[in-house]
């Protein structure tokens, strides 16, 4: 196992390092200036020439990376000039707002999925199976921000049962509140491509041949049942974890339109006022999580399913 994890991190590295190349790279070719965000429109060119090398942005390219990358490592992701905060600081509060939703997304919508997913396997071809398959079908064409208009419409503006937007932790019950409407959009998507994979995961086991060996061993159903669900969950796991990672990653319209100071709507607000610093640090940000995620996943699997851990080693 510990060789297992060694190797995996030493993969996750080199991800690391192109996706902060790519990152920092495309940051340098938007259009426009860079300090263009950080002067009135009539400044002087020697005022604009000031900030640039008070950024060093005059520097060449890879001099300019090593030392961002440098500061990166060291958790120096810049200072934002129009916030007039460190850009870390604003990325750690934003990250645990999105932590929060998206850990309470991703335990409804994988536990829902794993659920209707079960069902659905277990009555092949009846009306139960029809309907789930009917509902995650639903689930994966209806667009997460389309929902979050609708819910926010009906349960906020119309029967005013939740708030409208924002967070507030200041008590069980109004946190509890303020995540429902954002959870139900987030967690759509989840739930839809959870039970899909549950389904088709059990299906294919449940044709395996160890199957009828369990049963002539005078297996009970539910224990035949609950070895195929164990075999099951391992593309449950991959597509979980890419979930996951989507979520922390933060849904920009999924937040924005319900205010919820994470991630998206941080990266948004950032990208509307050209902050380009925090859209740079935001962006890393999101990459070291799905790799993380990622990390974590390909462990659990090989943790939960031999065969998954002797492919991968």
């Amino acid at each position: 196992m510990l060789r297992l994890i060694i190797r995996r991190i030493g993969l996750a590295i080199p991800t690391l390092i192109g996706v902060s190349i790519i990152v920092f790279i495309l940051m340098t070719v938007v259009p426009g200036s860079p300090e263009a965000g950080l002067v009135p429109e009539d400044a002087t060119p020697e005022e604009r020439q000031a900030i640039r090398d008070q950024l060093g942005l005059d520097d060449p390219l890879p001099l300019r990376y090593v030392d961002w990358a440098i500061a990166a490592l060291q958790g120096d992701l810049g200072h934002s000039q129009q916030r007039r905060r460190e850009v870390a600081d604003l990325l750690t509060q934003a990250w645990g707002n999105t932590f929060i939703l998206a850990l309470v997304s991703a335990a409804f919508g994988i536990a829902l999925g794993l659920l209707l997913g079960y069902l659905a396997g277990t009555r092949r071809g009846k009306i139960a199976d029809r309907f789930i398959s009917v509902v995650s079908l639903g689930g994966l064409s209806i667009p997460s921000f389309f929902l979050a208009i609708i819910l926010l419409g009906i349960f906020a503006g119309g029967l005013k049962w939740f708030p409208s937007g924002g967070a507030s932790f200041d008590d069980p019950i109004t946190a509890l509140r303020s995540l429902v409407l954002p959870v139900l959009s987030g967690s759509l998507i989840t739930m839809a491509i959870t039970a899909r994979v549950t389904r088709a995961g059990i299906v294919d086991v449940f044709g395996a041949d160890f199957v009828e060996t369990l049963r002539a061993k005078g297996l009970t159903e539910f224990e035949v049942r609950r070895h195929v669900l164990r075999n099951a969950l391992s593309p449950v796991l991959t597509t979980s974890g890419v979930q996951i990672g989507a979520l922390l990653g933060g849904s920009v319209l999924v937040e924005t339109i319900f205010r919820w100071p994470g991630m998206g709507l941080l990266l948004y607000n950032a990208i509307s006022a050209r902050d380009l610093v925090v859209v740079q640090g935001a962006t890393l940000v999101i990459a070291l999580t799905f790799v993380i995620i990622n990390l974590l996943v390909d462990l659990l699997q090989a943790a939960i399913d031999p065969r998954v851990r002797g492919a991968i080693a």
